[in-house]
């Protein structure tokens, strides 16, 4: 489990926002890349987020958002410059952010629009007094190249082909199913604020993300208020797009020069793209 981080560089600072039941660490490696171009980042922990599930259990969406808040304030008595990148859940709470907050920049990477799943996602505001843990590996594919990244973060080396492994990760990897509905009502109200967020937005999603549907990008671009707003696709990419796939590297100096290029009004408009 890796620390929240602040590595001290120029004038111009960065928020970072982990995804749900992650940890600062899954943003790290862009935070050394865009600490090494000059920036100030800040890798916030979500309340709750602490490796185990249990600490989740008693969280509410709010808790998230109003922690946010305090990262960003924080930032802003040093900082005149402020931008917010958020990953996954992390990119809904750092739209919330931005439609509340003098952001510069928005950042949002892999960030679903809605809970996806089946029938249950519907049920869990009243599954959530009923059933206590939903576990997260019960159907994995451990051959799923985002899957085994995310493992490895936390427990490296780990044989990943072990059917035994693989067994005991099934029945021991769990998230509090109150938890998950608070994932839903903070992507809620995220799709909520996004025509107030005015801030240039940069939205990046891998075209083979299963966790997050990659429409969910262009129906956040579809909605959101900003008069700039950038859409990029990245192929052969899932999910965990900061820490796997072809185009990592890539996808931190897109981020780079988002943050640092000027966006005048003959700018203006939304491209939509891939790569």
């Amino acid at each position: 489990m890796i620390e929240p981080y602040l590595l001290r560089r120029g004038e111009h600072a960065c928020l970072l926002i982990h995804g749900f039941a992650g940890d600062p660490g899954e943003m790290r490696d862009l935070a050394e890349h865009l600490a090494g171009a000059g920036y100030t980042v800040l890798g916030m922990r979500l309340p709750g987020h602490t490796g185990q599930p249990e600490d989740l259990m008693p969280v509410r969406w709010s808790d998230w958002l109003v922690a946010a808040k305090h990262a960003f304030d924080r930032l802003s008595t040093s900082y005149a410059t402020v931008s917010v990148i958020g990953f996954s859940l992390g990119g809904a709470l750092a739209a919330l952010l931005a439609a509340e907050r003098p952001a510069h920049r928005l950042v949002m990477l892999a960030t679903p629009y809605r809970l996806g799943g089946d029938w249950r996602v519907n049920v869990l505001g009243v599954a959530r007094y009923v059933t206590p843990w939903f576990y997260l590996l019960a159907q994995a594919d451990f051959t799923s190249p985002d899957l085994r990244a995310s493992i490895w973060r936390r427990q490296p080396g780990l044989d990943l082909d072990d059917p035994a492994i693989q067994q005991m990760l099934r029945q021991s990897v769990k998230v509090s199913v109150a938890a998950a509905d608070e994932l839903r009502l903070a992507l809620a109200a995220a799709g909520q604020a996004l025509p107030r967020v005015r801030t240039p937005v940069l939205l990046m999603h891998g075209q083979s993300d299963t966790t997050a549907d990659p429409a969910s990008a262009a129906t956040i671009a579809a909605r959101i208020g900003s008069a700039h707003c950038e859409l990029v696709y990245w192929p052969a990419t899932g999910h965990q797009l900061l820490l796997e796939g072809p185009y990592r590297e890539a996808i931190f100096r897109r981020i780079e020069r988002f943050l640092g290029r000027p966006i005048g009004a003959e700018q203006r408009a939304a491209p939509t793209g891939r790569v």
